[in-house]
């Protein structure tokens, strides 16, 4: 029977079932939907083996807790959508004389604590998408466990708060453009899952609220509400200020310098780079797009800066974002007719005092 994955750890029984009650919540067939419980049973079942007990030695009983408490969760969700389809199904939990009531009614409020109010640090680079995944794992799991509309509401609020992240200027800082486009991707995706889940939970107990999908242009909206109330200070980076004053630690200065043939004169560009920072390559002169989505000639310059640790605040949440190098990008645009292009780090003579 397919598990998904290799288990080495604790965390890895909840990622495990985490991923078989997502594939629950796509299954509409009840034979597939079975099949997919009893891989969480098989899971359960491989924590009292002798191979298992062997591995995981004086550990293996967290092991075989983890997978019972997991495999509640399972069920339930299991019996949450074959009502919801109308299945004549119930399902039973593995080794169902265990009981695990009281923790399982304890998760909804500490995963409401954990996704709202308590501080959270998000890790560097690519570990923050699966920081993300398992965020929502948890929200998805308390959702199966609420027991009243209130809950529901809470947890949705959280979906709101991480989902507005990639809309905060201070959170997309810290990342690459091409590692924030990824978590923009697994958030939306995430997002869905958790919020269609939210509303099978509320139907099926007939509360009254319908939670929706926030679109991007509602997304955009509210996180520019919040950046008015809470990050107004980012507002200023969205306008172009060629000085010093763009960069809070401080400016370095790089100089673009070129020789136009037709005017027969060397021309020079200050370029700004904040304090600490590194230039990984220089590409052109050729064809770039530039930060205004505009096709230009000239200068694509490649290069890493050096992001501080911040906390951002959205509704009471906390998040830290530890320290980073940031690859980032600047197109200086010139003439076609430009040649001998050099960067520099001292003013050239041609440079004009207001450059």
């Amino acid at each position: 029977m397919v598990l998904y994955s290799s288990v080495n750890s604790v965390e890895d029984i909840s990622r495990i079932n985490c991923m078989i009650r997502d594939e629950m919540l796509k299954a509409q067939d009840e034979a597939i939907l079975s099949e997919l419980k009893k891989r969480s049973d098989a899971l359960c079942t491989l924590t009292y083996t002798p191979a298992w007990q062997k591995k995981f030695g004086s550990e293996i009983e967290k092991f075989q807790e983890a997978a019972l408490v997991e495999n509640r969760v399972t069920t339930k969700e299991a019996n949450i959508l074959a009502t919801y389809y109308n299945f004549n199904k119930e399902y039973n939990p593995w080794k169902k004389e265990v009981n695990f009531e009281e923790e399982l009614k304890e998760i909804p409020e500490y995963i409401i604590e954990e996704v709202i109010t308590s501080p959270i640090t998000l890790k560097n680079d690519i570990e923050i998408l699966e920081e993300i995944r398992e965020l929502f794992c948890d929200v998805r799991k308390a959702v199966v466990l609420c027991e009243s509309e209130e809950c529901l509401s809470e947890l949705k609020k959280g979906v709101d708060i991480v989902a507005l992240l990639p809309y905060i200027e201070k959170f997309a800082m810290h990342f690459d453009n091409d590692l924030l486009i990824k978590i923009d991707d697994l958030i939306i995706k995430e997002k869905n899952r958790t919020i269609e889940l939210i509303n099978i939970v509320a139907d099926i107990n007939s509360w009254e609220g319908y939670f929706e999908v926030l679109s991007d242009e509602e997304l955009e909206e509210a996180a520019k509400e919040l950046l008015e109330r809470l990050l107004q200070e980012e507002q200023k980076s969205e306008t172009y200020i060629p000085t010093e004053a763009k960069y809070k630690g401080g400016a370095a200065v790089l100089w673009l310098t070129y020789y136009h043939k037709s005017r027969k004169r060397e021309y020079a560009k200050r370029v700004y780079f904040p304090a600490e920072f590194k230039i990984v390559e220089v590409n052109g002169p050729d064809e770039f797009i530039n930060r205004y989505g505009n096709r230009v000639w000239g200068v694509e310059i490649i290069y890493k800066s050096k992001v501080e640790a911040t906390t951002i605040k959205i509704k009471g949440r906390e998040l830290h974002l530890p320290e980073r190098w940031v690859k980032r990008r600047k197109v200086i645009s010139i003439s076609k007719e430009a040649t001998n292009i050099r960067l520099l780090t001292q003013k050239p003579k041609s440079a004009l005092d207001i450059a």
